[in-house]
């Protein structure tokens, strides 16, 4: 699919996986497995493949920038208000229903 978009004209950025754990940052990055990665499952290798093939590329962030943990975390309304605007999603407050959506 990207590069039929490409060809279309379309500048497709990789996608980026952020990350709060370094070890893996720095084991999708190795392009050689050694000794103390062999224990790893081989369907958490896909990643490091992917980023090696520069398909995808792997970011350390902080704990407090992880986005996702509103999802599996209880957070704060602050939290959630920075997760909207980071996922450039409208404050649900600022919605305006469309004709014809009247509950």
């Amino acid at each position: 699919m990207t590069y039929l978009l490409t060809d279309l004209g379309h500048n497709i950025s990789k996608p980026i996986i952020f990350n709060a754990n370094s070890g893996e940052v720095a084991i999708s990055s190795q392009a050689n497995l050694n000794a103390n990665t062999k224990h790893i499952e081989i369907r958490y290798q896909y990643v490091r493949v992917m980023v090696v093939q520069k398909s995808v590329e792997g970011k350390k962030v902080g704990t407090n920038e992880m986005v996702t943990d509103v999802l599996t975390k209880p957070k704060g309304i602050k939290n959630i208000q920075d997760v909207f605007r980071q996922l450039h999603f409208k404050n649900p407050g600022e919605v305006s229903r469309s004709k014809g959506d009247e509950r």
